[in-house]
Parts: structure tokens; sequence; C-alpha cells
């Protein structure tokens, strides 16, 4: 049986360990949150090794499932400790070595496998089993046939439904329009409605399902947003032009106008929810 160790127990790393152990596949896992520890083993899941260096020793595979910003120390405790053989790989939210700030050696070593997947809410208790069922996993391009084989096998495992390869900086631009402006364009939204002194209590579904990722912590995506600010100043850009168009429509009372933005939506997301 491979050796898996899962380094991290939030969210990711958490819902990793145990889609794993549904589809009979043992992976352990590592934290340096007691609480997080403390909730994997009340599930019954291994936790690793009480040192990092310990947990890595022996490993096939690590995943390093932790916040963007530690991913370069995480990755060099791991180089440091784990066999010269184990395939070493990411699930952050970006992969371009600039914006994780991994030097030359721990690039060459580490590489990002990014689920898109996840949840506004953080810990091990923002974890399940099912996480990953029916999701796309993006994995650097540059990944050599060992690690491809690898994530093949335990993103299928995890219930994933495709692992896709691109380039970290095609990677990083994509997250830029599907993942960072829904966030920020969320964001917005809350602080317009809190600006506006809208209870919160007195909201119905639909402003809760369109604000749910302002949910998230400034941590989770402080990192994240500023992996490509190009791309995403030009996709809020983009944003604002097509709120600017409905604002327009709205004060010249133009129906047409109106309802071909409308249309234009609807259909892109009904798109969206077949390709699901």
């Amino acid at each position: 049986m491979p050796r898996i160790v899962v380094i991290g127990l939030g969210c990711i790393g958490g819902s990793l360990v145990r889609a794993l152990r549904e589809h009979n596949i043992v992976a352990s896992g590592w934290s340096t949150s007691a609480d997080d520890c403390a909730q994997a083993r009340a599930h019954g899941l291994h936790v690793s090794e009480p040192t990092l260096t310990d947990s890595v020793r022996h490993a096939d595979l690590v995943v390093i499932a932790v916040p963007a910003q530690s991913i370069a120390q995480v990755a060099a405790a791991v180089i440091a400790s784990a066999p010269r053989d184990a395939a070493i790989v990411h699930c952050g939210g970006v992969q371009s070595a600039a914006a994780l700030e991994l030097d030359p050696s721990t690039t060459a070593r580490v590489i990002g496998a990014h689920p898109l997947a996840g949840s506004h809410d953080s810990g091990f208790a923002a974890s399940r089993s099912n996480l990953f069922v029916g999701c796309t996993v993006s994995v650097e391009a540059r990944a050599s046939e060992h690690v491809r084989g690898w994530m093949q096998w335990m993103w299928t495992g995890a219930g994933a439904a495709r692992v896709e390869y691109r380039p970290a900086s095609e990677h990083d631009a994509l997250m830029a329009w599907i993942s960072q402006l829904p966030q920020l364009a969320a964001t917005a939204l809350a602080a317009t409605m809190a600006g506006a002194h809208v209870e919160p209590r007195s909201v119905g579904p639909g402003a809760r399902d369109s604000t749910r990722l302002a949910a998230s912590t400034y941590e989770q995506w402080s990192t994240l947003v500023r992996a490509e600010p190009t791309v995403l100043a030009h996709a809020l850009s983009e944003l604002e032009s097509h709120v600017a168009e409905i604002r327009h429509a709205l004060g010249e009372r133009d129906d047409a106008a109106l309802r071909a933005i409308w249309e234009s939506a609807r259909a892109w997301r009904r798109d969206a929810e077949a390709g699901a």
C-alpha cells in the first residue's frame, strides 16, 4: 500500500483524507492545528507522527494542503525530510513560483495540483468526504509521468471527474476569472449591503447564495488575489462595464438592451450547470 501523507487537515486536506478512505485508500494527515487533528481522529482518520519531519520520512506521496502563503515554508520542510523519490504536490489556488515565493530548488521538486472545489469555511469542520466528487483538478503541465500517474490515481480515487494539465501561468490567469473575480464580486456585493445597513437576517436565499463567498476570510484569499494582478484588473473592469451597461439600460428604460444582457448571462449559467 502506498504511503500517502497529507499536510494540512483543513477543508481541502481533511476532505482528501476522508474521500480517499471512502475508496479504501489509506492516507495519513498531519497538521499544526491541535483542533483539526483532534477532529480528524474523532472521525477515525489516521493522524501522522507529531513532527512534520517524522510524518513524511517514509512517504511515497506528499500532498501539501495549506494556505497559499504557507506553501513555500512547508514545501521546503517536506523536501528536506521526504525520500528523494517521493512525489510532492501542493493544492494551492495559485501555482506560479513568483506568486508563491518558491525558490528554484523548491519549484523543481513541487508540483501544483489544484482541485477546483472548496468552501467559504475553513478547518477540518468544513471538510467532507464528497467534496471532490465530479470536480476538475488542474495539475501543472510540467509534471513528470511519475507524478501524473500519482495524480490520476489519487484524484480519481477521491472522486474527481477530470485531471487536466496546463502551465502554471495559464492556470493562474484562469483562476483570476473563475475564482478570484467571483470572490471579489461577492465581497463587493456583501459590502454594498452592509454599507446600506441591510439587516442580514432579513435576506432570502438569493442574497445568501450570491454573497456566500463573502464569508471567506481575508487570509484565505490575500495571496490568491495578488497572483495575476493584470488579468484580475481586466476581469474587474469587465464586471464594472457590465454593471454600467445594466445601470444605463435601467435608466433609459431600454428593455431590449437589458434583455440581451440577461439572456446572455442566463445562457452562460445554464451551460455552466450542464457542464458541472
